[in-house]
């Protein structure tokens, strides 16, 4: 479980396996009658969107398992900011509730690579700055 849930990316990972499993359904022939202007709706509407969303979050989290503790904190920080980005524009442009989906996501993905990166500081006797 824990290889499923690294720096806190679980959450993410879940939401990422249901937009590929909507995609997959709809790709695969089943489709259903998803209610217009829904996020399920939307997403088999603009499949490009879709299968670019899971795209990019996969391997963005396919990174953050990779390198020295450092790099996957760094990577994980910056997955979250492109998070926040991806979710804003969403909520914007595209559709509002898959913005808070994106956001409450990312948070344990966000605290455990601070919590990650506070104890490499301890670990190398560094006194946080204040």
């Amino acid at each position: 479980m824990k290889q499923l849930n690294h720096l806190g990316s679980a959450v993410l990972l879940a939401v990422v396996v249901m937009l590929a499993a909507i995609l997959l359904l709809h790709s695969g022939g089943l489709v259903v009658d998803w209610k217009p202007k829904t996020t399920p709706y939307r997403l088999v509407s603009n499949p490009f969107i879709g299968w670019s969303l899971v795209l990019v979050l996969g391997a963005w989290l396919w990174w953050i398992r990779k390198g020295p503790p450092l790099a996957q904190c760094v990577a994980a920080l910056l997955l979250v900011g492109f998070v926040w980005c991806l979710a804003a524009v969403t909520a914007l442009f595209w559709d509002a509730f898959l913005s808070p989906v994106l956001v409450c996501a990312a948070l344990p993905v966000q605290l455990a690579a601070i919590s990650t990166l506070r104890s490499l500081v301890n670990e190398r006797g560094v006194a946080p700055p204040g």
